[in-house]
């Protein structure tokens, strides 16, 4: 092994931290990949899982956060062949390799690529992609990297495919401490929205930030389900950030729709206190914005970002 000692102490304390994350497989994914680029020097990282015939972006940070949620076709990709393969897969150079799916690579903006296999009961269920912008030349200790702290997040992975066929999807969708919809399928659901919009129609995003909401873990259930009794069908809830819940807000036809709408939410969230958050403190501590597709935005992550206060 190449690892370099001070390496391998780091890896060792990240997959104590994942083993203490538990049933939350979104913050496991995230922490993982954090910790795989902290060690290796990547531009970014993503967690893609298998699901039928695609690939889904369950995590992704760096250059390919704009991607997350994405969902891609598993035939003919590079990532592709490290799940059938269950082997770990390098590209020096994306331009010049041919098992990669070009397109797709510049789409993220990636030149190079480290991806391991994520394997729970003898099968490979997801991969990790490390990512960066330039070309360069690996040493292997790379893979060996992503592939330790793989090996830890499918292990907690494999726990919950032992529990039922739909279990891990939903760990790997569900904010835990919100109950409702996490950052992985908010941005999976919008991406696929604006697709079938194709540039056609509108569709609103609201976001909602409590300040100092985090510390409060025993509130943001009680958040979620203040922000969804405001909610139409179609729009969904999720928890987009520490302190942010992001709405898609499926029948915003108009500006002044979304306006409405979050003007109700906001409403609801400080009409009534909090445990440990005074009404005062809670409606200073509230703050809303939104977006409107396509007139402030046209991506996913563009929306979200003009929606913040």
């Amino acid at each position: 092994m190449n690892i370099p000692s001070h390496k391998l102490l780091a890896i060792i304390e990240a997959q104590v931290h994942l083993v203490g994350l538990g049933n939350d497989l979104s913050a496991v994914m995230d922490a993982a990949s954090a910790k795989a680029v902290a060690l290796t020097g990547a531009d970014g990282a993503v967690v893609e899982l298998l699901e039928d015939d695609a690939i889904v972006y369950r995590s992704a940070s760096g250059i390919a956060e704009a991607q997350l949620g994405l969902r891609m076709p598993v035939a003919n990709s590079l990532s592709g062949h490290v799940l059938t393969s269950r082997a770990a897969a390098l590209c020096g150079d994306s331009e010049i390799d041919d098992r990669v799916n070009r397109d797709a690579c510049r789409k993220v903006g990636l030149r190079a690529m480290v991806i391991v296999p994520l394997i729970a009961s003898g099968e490979a269920i997801a991969v990790m992609k490390l990512i960066w912008k330039e070309p360069r030349a690996f040493n292997e200790s790379e893979a060996e990297i992503a592939q330790l702290l793989a090996n830890m997040t499918a292990m907690l992975m494999q726990r919950a495919t032992q529990e039922g066929p739909n279990v891990l999807r939903q760990r790997l969708t569900l904010d835990e401490a919100s109950g409702t919809a996490n950052r992985s399928f908010f941005y999976e659901q919008l991406q696929a929205r604006l697709a079938a919009q194709g540039g056609n129609g509108q569709l609103g995003v609201a976001v909602v930030r409590i300040n100092g909401i985090a510390n409060l873990p025993e509130a943001l259930a009680d958040i979620s389900r203040r922000i969804e009794r405001e909610c139409r069908p179609g729009d969904l809830v999720a928890r987009i950030g520490h302190d942010e819940f992001g709405v898609i807000l499926n029948m915003a036809s108009r500006r002044s729709i979304v306006t409405s709408q979050l003007h109700r939410i906001s409403l609801s969230v400080t009409g009534e206190p909090l445990p440990g958050i005074s009404d005062g403190a809670l409606r200073n501590a509230c703050h809303t914005g939104s977006s409107l597709y396509p007139e402030d935005a046209r991506t996913a992550i563009e929306l979200v970002q003009a929606a913040r206060p």
